[in-house]
């Protein structure tokens, strides 16, 4: 028996959406030692039966003496138990998210409902929901998922009631996996916390060990993109080219720690730059980078890493993002630009993602995806940077952009510039200034936009030059 329950002093409750590495690795651990009961919501019978079976899982903290932790005073119900999860939101103290962006509108409908029948019991306090989905954005974003998952009359009463903040921690953790005894075990690091947006935040927040509170979070969460996600993620594209399986492989391998090495000055410089009043604390944060990632006693597996390229590829994510911002302070990008590249070639059969972007290349093109995904316009440093790099990782992939009918068009395309151009300028001119714009433009295959690309860089060209 609880020794709580029998001096009729109510246990904290905490409710969390999803049982991988966020929410068992850190949320987990936080709760527990925070005196919470713990209801993970989750998709696999298997977690669930072994966290009720256990009453929780272990947590082995590699780099600390390698410390196994007992997590207990947990309990796990299925996603698909909707009655008695929505019930659970609506009786809990704190409620969390740790189930990835994509999946986010998949659990909303069940805060929302909870949430509702939380607002007609009288004297409620409010809930506060945080989402720990380590983007930009992700408390509004979650505040417009749930209320969007319910009938507009239940809309002011939910949004009264509920607080829709985010979180993010700077651990480094590794997916679960069950025993031959049959517990369920995670690994992390030693570092530990989680930092939570105050903006979003409504009524008093529960006690909690480890968590700090910030009203800067959309810089805290690029710090920490640009800083340990993003050269773990260098190391699993550019290691998984030279066929290492773990993340601490690649961190030492003789071709890849060099580049992550010039990387991380590159991405720590451009934040530096952008933050000068965090300076110390961004040195702080990089200076261990490298030998967290080289952590054996993680065996974080590229494929877990590198999984989902596309997502990563955006201009606000852990790889374009530092390249913009360097290129933004007229800063050096070269060894990030090579992380890009290897990324753009990662092509895991296993990996659904991977497999599409790969497709889209030997389709589209290069430029397609560095336009479409990246945010950048091909002729751009950046993605000129790209492309070098990506032709000499991946030469083979895509189609030939040579092929003749591909020719034939493309030099239509700057047939029809000559003619137009040379109406207003000088014929010499625009001769250099399109033979200069082909060169940029070599590895070009055909889609919609490239005679508007071609045009619009030839036209800047132009007006630079003639000057």
């Amino acid at each position: 028996m609880n020794p709580m329950n029998s001096i009729g002093i109510r246990q904290k409750k905490a409710v969390i959406f999803g049982a991988g590495k966020m929410a068992c690795g850190l949320l987990g651990q936080l709760l527990f030692h925070s005196g919470f009961h713990t209801l993970f919501v989750a998709r696999r019978a298997e977690v669930i039966n072994t966290i009720n079976r256990w009453e929780g899982y272990a947590l082995e903290t590699a780099g600390d003496g390698n410390r196994r932790l007992s997590i207990r005073n947990c309990a796990a119900l299925s996603i698909h138990d909707e009655y008695r999860v929505i019930e659970a939101v609506a009786k809990a103290d704190v409620v969390f998210t740790a189930v990835g962006i994509d999946n986010l509108s998949a659990v909303t409908p069940l805060i929302a409902e909870g949430l509702w029948i939380r607002s007609q019991i009288p004297n409620t306090p409010p809930l506060n929901v945080i989402a720990c989905e380590n983007l930009p954005g992700t408390g509004d974003y979650l505040r417009h998922q749930v209320l969007n998952a319910v009938l507009m009359k239940k809309t002011i009463l939910i949004d009264h009631l509920g607080g829709f903040s985010a979180g993010l921690t700077r651990r480094v953790m590794t997916g679960g996996f069950i025993e031959e005894d049959g517990r369920l075990i995670f690994s992390s690091d030693s570092e530990i916390g989680l930092i939570i947006d105050t903006r979003g935040l409504k009524g008093d927040f529960p006690d909690m060990q480890g968590i700090t509170f910030t009203d800067e979070f959309p810089v805290m969460v690029m710090r920490k993109l640009f800083t340990i996600n993003c050269i773990q993620t260098i190391a699993a594209y550019l290691g998984y080219r030279e066929g290492c399986r773990y993340v601490h492989e690649a961190a030492v391998h003789p071709r890849v720690m060099p580049v992550l090495t010039r990387a991380m000055a590159e991405a720590m410089a451009a934040l530096k730059a952008e933050y000068p009043h965090y300076s110390k604390e961004i040195e702080q944060e990089m200076a261990n980078v490298l030998e967290r990632i080289s952590n054996a006693g993680l065996s974080d597996t590229i494929s877990r890493v590198a999984r989902e390229p596309r997502r990563k590829l955006s201009p606000r994510e852990r790889l374009v993002g530092p390249a913009i911002l360097a290129r933004k302070h007229d800063l050096p990008y070269e060894n990030l630009c090579h992380g890009i590249a290897a990324a753009l070639s990662y092509d895991d059969p296993t990996d659904a993602q991977a497999v599409i972007l790969q497709e889209e290349i030997k389709t589209y093109g290069i430029e397609k995806i560095l336009t479409e995904d990246c945010g950048l316009l091909p002729y751009e440093p950046i993605a000129l940077t790209i492309k070098r790099f990506w032709r000499d990782i991946a030469g083979t992939i895509g189609r030939n952009p040579s092929s003749s009918t591909e020719n034939v068009i493309v030099d239509d395309i700057f047939q029809r510039l000559s003619l137009d151009f040379t109406m207003d300028h000088d014929p010499n001119l625009v001769k250099i200034v399109l033979t200069s714009v082909q060169k940029e433009f070599i590895d070009a295959q055909i889609h919609n936009y490239l005679p508007i690309l071609i045009k619009k860089r030839a036209a800047e060209l132009l007006k630079e030059m003639s000057k």
